[in-house]
């Protein structure tokens, strides 16, 4: 009866050739980011140390072919007794989406940083010295961690992670093919 089921449904997906592939949305991509991940970094002690957060991120799909571009918003907090600074710091990535059929989630490779922004400006000089230890936090963060996972208790969903054997980026959305 399993059998039949299944056979059914492939016959029916085949059918209905517009059920061949899902798209995920940027919008989708970036609420479970901002959702979803959580990132924070503390070093030091109460005189000297730093302070991470990750607070915004926003996607960017299919600028480039095969490209997802990631903008993530870091507030960064010096402690020091000279002169302790408070910024924003504003980070462009530019990366491959994959598709882990294990884990139904889909990840980022290659990421490249294009662009590096502090608010206030004038700080930009000032953050040059711990920029690469902060680029390489984030890049591993995002490198490890999921941008979206399938959703199993959506019914579309867990029938794509199955079937899924491809991942395509358009301008807007990834498209998961099978």
């Amino acid at each position: 009866m399993k059998t039949l089921k299944l056979i059914f449904i492939n016959a029916l997906l085949l059918l209905t050739g517009c059920a061949s592939q899902y798209s995920i949305t940027e919008n989708e991509i970036e609420n479970y980011l901002n959702k979803e991940m959580h990132f924070e970094v503390k070093q030091g002690n109460q005189i000297i140390g730093i302070n991470l957060v990750l607070n915004d991120m926003q996607v960017s799909l299919g600028d480039k072919p095969n490209t997802m571009g990631l903008t993530a918003t870091t507030l960064v907090r010096i402690r020091n007794p000279l002169m302790p600074i408070s910024a924003e710091l504003k980070t462009t990535f530019e990366a491959q989406p994959w598709y882990n059929s294990e884990t139904k989630s889909i990840y980022l490779r290659n990421l490249d940083l294009v662009n590096v922004s502090a608010n206030p400006a004038d700080l930009e000089q000032a953050l040059t010295a711990i920029t690469p230890q902060v680029m390489s936090f984030l890049r591993g963060f995002l490198e490890s961690q999921p941008v979206y996972t399938l959703d199993m208790n959506d019914s579309n969903q867990a029938l794509m992670a199955k079937m899924t054997k491809e991942l395509a980026v358009q301008k807007g959305k990834l498209v998961v093919k099978f």
